[in-house]
């Protein structure tokens, strides 16, 4: 269930509302963060950066800012910024797995139109639980266009989902691929906020 458009979102597109735009996790009294929550919370804001404003235009002191951290600590996880965008492709291609899994779960026997069903489950799912994903998926589109070197990995994501998709749904590659051509224009309408009646039926 792939997520794909311009490498600059418009401010009305991309900005989300309070909810949607998560923060850092709240620290108690007293309470350290493990490193794995700390680098957790610095993906999480560097996805919501980049998906507001793309690759290019995402400064890495915007998404320390973010994340409570300092522009120093990013570049000790991250060598540059390449790197910190492509461990954001990965994490959010995880949670788009784990989405497609809960979406299998109750589904009956296998069959194009039960696997169609819950292919659009899960991409629903993950509109309405982490938007700034799907608009993440769709700047790293964009991204991989002008760089050989983003371009590898997402492609070969991008196949490992649709893969995925047809191995939990015993589904034939045309069922995935025609659920897919929906999330592309469903993504498109997501980026350019377009009304309902221009939007697909995912």
């Amino acid at each position: 269930m792939p997520a794909s458009s311009a490498d600059t979102g418009s401010d009305d597109a991309a900005e989300l509302s309070a909810p949607q735009r998560a923060r850092p996790r709240r620290k108690r009294p007293g309470q350290r963060l493990s490193a794995e929550e700390r680098r957790a919370d610095l993906l999480e804001a560097a996805v919501i950066e980049f998906a507001v404003s793309g690759y290019h235009g995402t400064r890495t002191a915007d998404i320390a800012a973010r994340a409570g951290v300092s522009q120093p600590y990013v570049y000790a996880l991250f060598p540059d910024k390449r790197s910190l965008f492509l461990a954001c492709h990965d994490w959010t291609t995880e949670h788009i797995k784990e989405t497609l899994r809960l979406a299998r779960v109750g589904v009956g026997a296998a069959g194009a139109e039960d696997a169609e069903q819950a292919l659009g489950r899960a991409y629903r799912m993950l509109l309405d639980r982490r938007p700034h994903q799907v608009l993440f998926q769709v700047q790293a589109h964009a991204a991989a266009t002008a760089d050989p070197v983003i371009r590898e990995p997402v492609r070969r994501r991008f196949m490992e989902l649709i893969e995925l998709s047809e191995r939990l749904h015993d589904a034939p590659r045309e069922v995935v691929l025609r659920h897919v051509g929906r999330v592309m224009l469903g993504n498109v309408a997501v980026a350019l906020d377009l009304p309902p009646e221009f939007r697909p039926a995912v």
